[in-house]
């Protein structure tokens, strides 16, 4: 009887080590797929991931695979897990380039259909401005930018550019800056709001945030302001009053015996 019931007590105790056992295992193939899950919505929100990223991703598979593997210290394998993926992350810059870097070059579309490149406007200062159709900020930033447009005499949309992608005065740099708008989103939303403040100034389009990814910050509305060889003059300029200052500055150059003002 004594017998039976030890056999009995260590039938438990093994049938509960391989329920835990099988629980672990479990819980370190679901961590995985929440990893993995989390991964492609960054991607499919952020863009594709840079050749770095790609790297840092398969060192975090890797170091997934020893994981699992060593299920029986399942915790610290979880944790060692996440600290992996947060230090990838780290890498990922979301505060802006620095003066004096080289513009990352872009190519996208306009409204209109056409393409344009960041080297179509080389030789002219340029305001680029990175919006979207649902930022309330955005809505207030774009009349004032219209305005500064016009009053400046700027001919309106992709078409505005003359053969070559250069504008007249090419390297003068006392020309006012040249607006650019990069948007995201649904066309037909952009197209409501170019109609609704009746933007004449170049607006074109990434699908997510490819292009922010480039300029390392993922917000709007900001700004760069470019020079006339493509490098970047000024820290990035951040919220409305921040881009309308920065075009102030860059504006306050004599152009014709005139300071633009009234921003």
């Amino acid at each position: 009887m004594l017998h039976w019931a030890f056999g009995l007590m260590w039938l438990i105790f093994a049938a509960c080590g391989w329920l835990g056992w099988q629980l672990l295992r479990q819980n370190g193939r679901m961590l995985l797929r929440l990893d993995e899950l989390e991964k492609r919505l960054d991607e499919l929100e952020f863009g594709e991931p840079e050749a770095e990223a790609l790297q840092n991703r398969d060192g975090e598979r890797e170091n997934q695979n020893h994981a699992t593997s060593a299920t029986t210290n399942g915790e610290t394998d979880r944790a060692n897990r996440f600290s992996n993926r947060s230090l990838a992350r780290s890498k990922l810059k979301r505060d802006g380039l620095k003066p004096g870097e080289p513009a990352p070059d872009f190519q996208l579309p306009c409204l209109d259909g056409t393409e344009r490149s960041l080297q179509d406007f080389r030789g002219r200062r340029v305001l680029l401005v990175f919006s979207d159709p649902h930022c309330g900020p955005c809505s207030t930033l774009a009349p004032r930018l219209e305005q500064f447009h016009r009053e400046n005499g700027e001919e309106g949309g992709c078409g505005s550019l003359s053969p070559g992608g250069r504008n007249e005065g090419e390297g003068d740099h006392s020309l006012p800056p040249q607006v650019v708008m990069i948007s995201r989103g649904d066309p037909k939303e952009n197209r409501a709001k170019v109609k609704e403040h009746r933007l004449t100034f170049i607006v074109l389009l990434q699908q997510r945030w490819e292009i922010s990814r480039r300029y390392a910050i993922f917000a709007t509305p900001v700004a760069y302001l470019i020079d006339e060889s493509g490098v970047l003059q000024h820290d990035v300029a951040v919220g409305v009053d921040a881009i309308l200052n920065l075009l102030q500055a860059a504006s306050n150059t004599v152009v014709g015996e005139k300071v633009v003002s009234g921003l």
